[in-house]
């Protein structure tokens, strides 16, 4: 999912892009500082998620939603909860007080997230990128290699280079955890630390800071933790 972040405060930058650094599934596009620099954004890229503050200069967030007939989903990020009842009022998907909690922010994030799932982002993937997800080519030994995704159990950075392990097998591939990440592009792959991505159809149990793919123990980083028991809960 493509986000924004709509705020004056260079703290509340920071604090966002580190919490949206997370979550696997968004991207961010651009940091916004006031309403006259968001608009151009919006007529030029697609986004699916704003991150607004209300305090803003010259043009407050709240001015900026009644402004707009459409807009992406809004999560409103704020010191002040003087304008709650208004944002509900124009259907923001939640309304975060700072400071919030990573905790906190991933909880409004999902109530996007699966709102999309069950409308435009669902339909896409099941018809335009449905071979996409089925398989991939990477580059190993001189050779372009195709890979069914169903076959990855985990993926793990080394350096400049990545080693995607099946069951069967393993490819050493010079390319990034990032890239790797984008191509594959299924919610059945997780980051779980910065150096391991793991695939939840091969997941065998996760203890305290560790899961278990096959015979190899994974460790888990606090950065991911929240994040993978969010992801675990669904399917409770």
């Amino acid at each position: 999912m493509n986000c924004l972040i709509v705020d004056d405060e260079e703290l509340a930058h920071h604090v966002i892009e580190e919490y949206i650094s997370r979550i696997p599934f968004l991207n961010l596009v651009k940091n916004c500082y006031d309403i006259q620099e968001t608009i151009p954004v919006l007529q030029n890229e697609n986004i699916d998620l704003i991150f607004l503050d209300i305090n803003l200069p010259n043009i407050t967030g709240i001015e900026f939603l009644k402004s707009f007939n459409k807009l992406p989903d809004v999560i409103i990020t704020t010191a002040y909860d003087d304008s709650a009842v208004q944002g509900f009022e124009m259907g923001v998907v939640d309304y975060l007080l700072k400071p919030f909690s990573f905790e906190r922010f991933l909880k409004a994030v999902y109530k996007s997230y699966n709102q999309h799932n069950n409308s435009k982002l669902l339909q896409e993937k099941s018809t335009q990128n449905f071979f996409k997800e089925s398989f991939i080519f990477v580059r190993s030994n001189n050779e372009d290699v195709k890979l069914n995704l169903s076959e990855i159990t985990r993926i793990n950075a080394l350096k400049d280079y990545i080693i995607i392990y099946t069951e069967t097998r393993k490819l050493i591939v010079h390319q990034t955890m990032k890239s790797i990440m984008e191509k594959i592009e299924s919610e059945n792959f997780i980051r779980v630390h910065n150096s391991h991505i793991i695939s939840l159809q091969h997941l065998q149990s996760i203890g305290k800071n560790t899961l278990t793919i096959g015979n190899e123990r994974i460790p888990v980083s606090e950065k991911y933790k929240a994040y993978l028991g969010k992801v675990v809960e669904k399917y409770k």
